[in-house]
């Protein structure tokens, strides 16, 4: 009698947590809206819209409306494409308010861009080798160089900030453009005001390997750089936030790894670009014009990457003639 007494207790308790919501599944639901241009209201077609929780992206048909079946629970959503930002950046949805979640496009043009290569190792593991940008990136975008004094605070004004192969006394993260690049163990200084730590092995590690591999674009192979930084795969399954956009950029020179890639990230609020360039010794000129590259597809430009051309043959020896006889 007792037993029976417990087990109907427990019944009346699975019931109950069943009825409150507990054991239930969240009843799915479908989400749409529409991306419009601020200008001329107009919809805009293939803007990636990305959700949260896991749950794939779709893109915006021509007329710039979206939909997605099969969303549970509260949903992060997040609208998506080169040269433009958005508003809202991004809509907190769940099955009471999934309808005309719409989205405001104006154009995001990065032109500025301050090149940080004074070397001192705040916040930084590593060594420090800086340089400054050659005619392949100063030629397009405005460059600023500070090679000769330390900085202590976020510069302003500017659309992208590069850290060339050195620390950062200030906080990376509050720097207000949209773009941020590290070429090498600049990555160092920005997952230390991310994270806390500039310490390699979580997220990235100093293994690039001697031949470089491009995937996108699919230009072949170069020569890389040996111990540089490169950024792991897992990373964006790692820090809530990081979208990686290997579909723009991306070349590798070992396993499960990027020496160069971008990603989308999403941190305090606020939504930014991420470019890496680890081995950004393969030559000063090549470093410049893979930035360059880089900046133009988050600009939403037409733009081109040339493959580096095999070297030359060495030229063969002649033979000299001998006489034995």
């Amino acid at each position: 009698m007792k037993t029976l007494r417990i087990s109907a207790l427990i019944l009346v308790a699975v019931l109950t947590m069943g009825l409150s919501g507990c054991l239930v599944a969240p009843i799915p639901y479908a989400a749409s809206g529409r991306v419009t241009d601020s200008v001329s209201g107009l919809g805009i077609p293939g803007v990636t819209i990305r959700f949260g929780r896991g749950f794939s992206p779709v893109v915006t048909a021509e007329d710039g409306t979206w939909i997605k079946d099969g969303l549970r629970g509260t949903v992060t959503v997040r609208p998506s494409k080169p040269g433009l930002e958005f508003a809202p950046w991004a809509a907190v949805i769940d099955r009471s308010n999934a309808l005309n979640i719409d989205f405001v496009a104006s154009p995001m043009v990065v032109e500025t861009v301050y090149w940080y290569s004074f070397a001192n190792e705040a916040n930084f593991e590593g060594g420090t080798d800086p340089f400054n940008p050659t005619d392949e990136l100063t030629s397009v975008y405005g460059v600023t160089v500070n090679d000769s004094s330390e900085l202590t605070t976020a510069p302003e004004g500017y659309d992208a900030l590069v850290i060339c192969d050195t620390g950062a006394s200030f906080d990376v993260t509050e720097f207000d453009g949209p773009v941020i690049v590290t070429l090498d163990s600049g990555i160092s200084p920005l997952f230390f005001w991310l994270t806390g730590s500039a310490d390699w092995g979580d997220y990235w590690d100093y293994e690039t390997g001697g031949t470089l591999t491009w995937v996108t674009p699919d230009i072949g192979t170069e020569s890389g750089y040996d111990y540089d930084a490169l950024v792991f795969h897992d990373l964006e399954d790692s820090l809530a936030g990081f979208v990686r956009r290997n579909d723009l950029l991306e070349a590798y020179s070992t396993a499960d790894a990027d020496d160069i890639v971008i990603y989308e990230i999403e941190s305090d609020g606020k939504y930014w670009w991420w470019v890496h360039v680890g081995p950004a010794h393969i030559g000063d000129n090549r470093t410049s014009d893979i930035v360059r590259y880089a900046l133009d597809l988050i600009n939403g430009f037409d733009s081109t990457l040339e493959p580096v051309p095999p070297p030359e043959p060495s030229a063969a020896h002649p033979r000299s003639s001998s006489n034995n006889k």
